[in-house]
């Protein structure tokens, strides 16, 4: 599979008609996160995140936003604001309602790879304001911390994806 070519994500937008999109080829991890989008409808998003280790480390929720989580490769253990906790694991999901604080580990065995899907009630309507990630904007300016502050992806709280993302040479998520 050294041969396999990593390919660059870009935003594919469905405004009026169905759109077909591909997790092939995915770039697996020797440090860090990616976060590529893969298709976004005016009030549906999906993407892929590849965790090389950790996760998002700090419990926050998505004020504007209801999603889910499918495994597709390694697993997680994702802690909520009761405390409880659920260890997910290889085609297996979580469905996250909107204002539900989370956070999750993934297990550094191998890369944590996730099928992301958001979708949720806008306050602005069309695609013209998206994150890199395919997320609306209006969306993600209501994602906060525990502690109230407003959630940036970048932020140290947030663990590996504060990291510098490094591929791992040659090694990409093979879809079974």
């Amino acid at each position: 599979m050294d041969d396999v070519k990593h390919v660059e994500r870009r935003l594919v937008a469905a405004i009026d008609q169905a759109v077909v999109f591909s997790m092939r080829n995915l770039p697996l991890l020797a440090q860090g996160t990616s976060y590529d989008p893969l298709a976004t409808a005016e009030n549906l998003w999906a993407a892929v995140k590849v965790y090389a280790s950790g996760g998002e480390n700090a419990l926050h929720a998505h004020g504007g936003e209801d999603h889910a989580f499918i495994v597709l490769q390694g697993k997680a253990t994702f802690t909520f604001a009761d405390g409880a906790t659920q260890v997910v694991a290889t085609h297996d999901g979580v469905m996250i309602p909107k204002n539900v604080q989370y956070k999750f580990e993934a297990d550094e065995a191998e890369n944590l790879v996730l099928l992301r899907v958001g979708g949720g009630e806008r306050s602005v309507k069309g695609l013209e304001h998206l994150t890199p990630f395919g997320t609306p904007r209006d969306v993600v300016q209501q994602t906060t911390f525990g502690d109230g502050s407003v959630k940036v992806g970048t932020d140290a709280k947030n663990g590996e994806t504060a990291k510098k993302r490094v591929y791992a040479d040659g090694k990409f998520f093979s879809p079974g």
